[in-house]
């Protein structure tokens, strides 16, 4: 009798056992083969209730939206790899310190599995994170008088770019300041069309100058993905 409980116990464990594995198994299949496209947008969703806050490369604040919109959703995956991605159209006010930012159009969020969640590579909104750091390089070297740096953003020689009147205007002022009230971008799938409000400020050897405006510039990404000026700084 005791040797026949001792086989049931043994017999019990065994299947209790078994089934651990069975499940362990199929969970991790689980995980590896499910559709994780209804995470993925969940993400971009959740975003449009909690708001946004986007590093931006060079600069010491975020650039802060309260209420982004994602439309035009679009998820591209591969079943079993652990990328993926999401194109879709990103209309978003902000605040980047003491620039009003307003950004509109395409936008390609890419996605890495880590484990069971899928973490975007770059952030919620990577091409207008990549416009603003070019277009906030700009400001910095503009205020610096940093011509290289700035030749450097147009893919000009520094030559090239002082010939373009108007930046060597900015560049021969003292106690230059060059502030931005806003930027308005229109972002495509490898440009982006930007208006800016512009103040800036400084003295010339004739008189002091206070000139405001509005300037057109024109963004374009290279082969690197990252962004330059294809119409000249100013």
């Amino acid at each position: 009798m005791e040797r026949g409980r001792s086989s049931w116990s043994a017999l019990s464990l065994a299947l209790i056992l078994g089934g651990a594995l069975a499940l362990t198994a199929l969970v991790r299949w689980f995980w590896a083969s499910a559709d994780p496209s209804a995470d993925l947008v969940v993400q971009l969703k959740s975003a449009e209730q909690e708001g946004l806050t986007l590093p931006i490369a060079g600069e010491p604040a975020p650039l802060v939206s309260s209420r982004p919109n994602y439309d035009r959703l679009t998820v591209e995956l591969v079943p079993g790899e652990p990328t993926a991605a999401i194109t879709a159209t990103l209309d978003l006010e902000g605040k980047l310190g003491g620039t009003a930012v307003h950004s509109l159009g395409f936008e390609r969020v890419r996605f890495r599995r880590d484990g069971r969640s899928w973490e975007p590579e770059e952030g919620l909104a990577p091409m207008l994170s990549r416009a603003l750091a070019a277009l906030c390089a700009r400001r910095r070297a503009l205020e610096a008088g940093k011509l290289p740096a700035l030749a450097a953003l147009a893919r000009q020689a520094p030559e090239q770019a002082r010939a373009d009147p108007a930046l060597a205007v900015a560049l021969g002022l003292r106690e230059r300041r060059y502030e931005v009230k806003g930027w308005y971008l229109r972002l495509e799938r490898d440009s982006a069309l930007v208006s800016e409000d512009y103040r800036l400020t400084g003295t010339s050897p004739d008189r002091p100058v206070d000139e405001q405006g509005t300037r057109r510039l024109e963004l374009r990404l290279d082969s690197h993905g990252e962004f330059y000026f294809a119409r000249g700084l100013m």
